[in-house]
């Protein structure tokens, strides 16, 4: 399913596990929540951390084009 990212946060919501990848990796810390929509809904929350923003390509895209919201999340 293609999904599109609305907006990236710095990480304030109350998960605790990387959404990308799962509980197993502990991924930590998360640094970001990111607001997705996709063909089943639109507002899809993740948590994520360091790692999946460096790799995803949809992500750095985004945050390239949005500079500001970068500057939010600090070094990545």
């Amino acid at each position: 399913m293609e999904s599109s990212i609305l907006s990236i946060n710095p990480h304030s919501n109350a998960k605790t596990a990387c959404s990308a990848h799962g509980t197993a990796a502990a991924c930590t810390p998360l640094i970001a929540d990111v607001v997705l929509r996709d063909a089943g809904s639109d507002h899809v929350e993740w948590a994520v951390c360091a790692r999946w923003l460096r790799e995803n390509s949809d992500a750095t895209a985004w945050l390239s084009k949005h500079p500001d919201a970068a500057a939010r999340l600090g070094p990545v």
